[in-house]
């Protein structure tokens, strides 16, 4: 069936005239350079769906100026030295094809100071992006890393044996670190209206820092990513491969249980300033107790809703539902939210007895722009809110994750979070200060789900009723980080940087700080969340 399917989509794709259009490889939430571009009044821009298309990009704004704001390039040709700090370091262009080359790393050094390690990170790779003739664009990177970092992300990379966003790792001399990830992709504009996309990587749906429907902060994964856009309205359908980490597997020559997980959004731009969208997801293993069962071809047909089609089934699968909305107020300031809910049952909802399957969040926020008449000084605020139990199955393979990580929020469930970002850019010199305070209920350790990871099964759990966020191992976590970057290369957003975080996580078992300073030179393409 595979074949056939394969067969049919090449030959449908031969017959049709296609364009090529690139997406924007600027993933890093603290190097967003076309956040103020998008977020105008009037401009209907869908900005819940990212990565963001250069070419709807274009038909708002500039992305150039908006790259190069308060930046100089200088006219004519450009030599070796000032394509490093001005362009893409090599580039090949004519009219059939445009290819460009750019070095991707991070040397970065400093000191936990509470435990004396002496951190590192050692990251090299390099990213290739380009436009053959009329039919297709094309993306792909790789990085290479070892590193040792400070004490709190060495007990996740020990608990999970994973580095977050990056997936699975190995041994690195005594204490650190080696790990590797590649992305990339091909895109096709299939006639006017719709655009195909077939890489790995990750996707990201909402307008928040964080994510309660789709983020990028678990490893790539392969997906194939139909979308559709008419004017206003804005359609995706998103078919992606998971895996189930096993840990007895991990050092031997065997493969991770697959899973698949199929995500449909539909986004409406209402007026001038309201956007609206609906989210569904449905993530199911690749075998079960029926037998091996692959992607199921029920779900294939991206215009039937996926709740419906799950049903028809027999339920068996882990259905998600939510939806994201975003309020344009002024130039300066937008409102946003999102609301995700796994299960839903009214008399218990209304019965307040905080019933185990109540599964749903919430999150509240704004983000403004050159606050107070000061350019280029923005200001960020979110609170994100995820009952018990949220995004988990009650067979681990089922649950909304790949490779040891959510696919959804950081922190899983269990969990409520506030959080303040304030960032300034004068010319090349950027400010980012910011504040995470949360609070999550862990798990013991003794195979009872108190409902923050979603990777235990929610069958061994406490009890049925009276199930709260922050019960368990209650913990408090306080973490800032202050930055001070000096953008060299906007091209690929290199910057030297130093900067300073602290951390304190508080339960009844134990405190645990963190006060790490670093500095360092990098290309900041990449998201890699620390602040949780």
């Amino acid at each position: 069936m595979s074949k056939k399917l394969f067969a049919f989509i090449s030959i449908f794709l031969c017959t049709l005239s296609l364009s090529s259009q690139s997406y924007s490889p600027y993933e890093n939430p603290d190097y967003l350079p076309f956040e103020r571009m998008v977020y105008q009044p009037g401009r209907n821009f869908h900005t819940s769906i990212r990565q963001f298309r250069f070419d709807e990009l274009e038909a708002v704004g500039s992305t150039d100026s908006a790259l190069y704001s308060a930046i100089r390039v200088p006219e004519g040709k450009l030599n070796i030295f000032k394509r490093f700090l001005y362009d893409d370091l090599l580039q090949w262009e004519n009219d059939d094809f445009k290819v460009a080359i750019n070095p991707l790393f991070n040397f970065e050094g400093g000191k936990e100071t509470t435990e004396g390690i002496t951190t590192f990170t050692n990251t090299r790779g390099i990213n290739i992006q380009g436009q053959l003739g009329k039919f297709f664009s094309f993306y792909t990177d790789v990085i290479e890393t070892q590193a040792i970092y400070p004490n709190y992300i060495n007990r996740f990379a020990d608990r999970y044996d994973v580095i977050p966003g990056y997936g699975p790792r190995k041994d690195f001399g005594d204490n650190g670190h080696d790990f590797s990830q590649a992305t990339g992709y091909i895109s096709f504009n299939v006639a006017k209206y719709f655009n195909l996309q077939i890489g790995n990587g990750k996707n990201f749906i909402g307008d928040g820092y964080r994510s309660l429907l789709l983020s990028d902060v678990a490893y790539s994964y392969p997906y194939v990513k139909a979308t559709a856009t008419f004017g206003k309205v804005k359609y995706q359908a998103l078919y992606s491969k998971l895996l189930q980490y096993e840990e007895d597997k991990a050092t031997q020559d065997h493969r991770f249980p697959g899973k698949y997980s199929v995500t449909q959004y539909l986004d409406v731009n209402i007026g001038k300033r309201l956007s609206t969208g609906l989210f569904s997801n449905v993530t199911y293993a690749a075998a079960d107790t029926t037998g091996f069962r692959g992607f199921d071809i029920y779900y294939l047909n991206p215009m039937a809703f996926v709740r419906p089609v799950e049903y028809s089934l027999g339920s068996p699968d882990n259905v998600t539902l939510g939806f994201n909305g975003k309020y344009v107020a002024a130039k300066w300031i937008t409102l946003y939210g999102q609301f995700v809910l796994g299960e839903f049952k009214a008399d218990e909802v209304f019965s307040r007895n905080q019933w185990w399957a109540n599964k749903h969040g919430f999150q509240l926020g704004f983000k403004t722009f050159d606050l107070f008449g000061v350019k280029n000084l923005d200001v960020q605020v979110e609170y994100n809110h995820i009952r018990p139990y949220m995004y988990s199955h009650y067979t681990p393979i089922y649950a909304y994750s790949h490779l040891q990580q959510p696919m959804a929020h950081i922190l899983g469930a269990n969990c409520k979070e506030y959080l303040g970002i304030l960032r300034y850019k004068y010319k090349r010199i950027m400010f980012k200060g910011q504040v995470t305070i949360a609070r999550y209920g862990d798990d013991f350790g003794d195979g009872v789900s108190w409902g923050k990871d979603v990777l235990i099964g929610n069958t061994n759990r406490p009890h049925e009723y009276g199930h709260y966020i922050g019960q368990g191992l209650t913990t408090d976590v306080i973490n800032a980080d202050v930055s001070l970057s000096y953008l060299v290369n906007p091209r690929n957003m290199l910057n030297v940087f130093g900067s300073v975080r602290i951390r304190k996580a508080t339960s009844s078992e134990q405190t645990l700080d963190t006060q790490w300073i670093s500095m360092g030179v990098r290309t900041s393409l990449k998201a890699f969340y620390k602040d949780f």
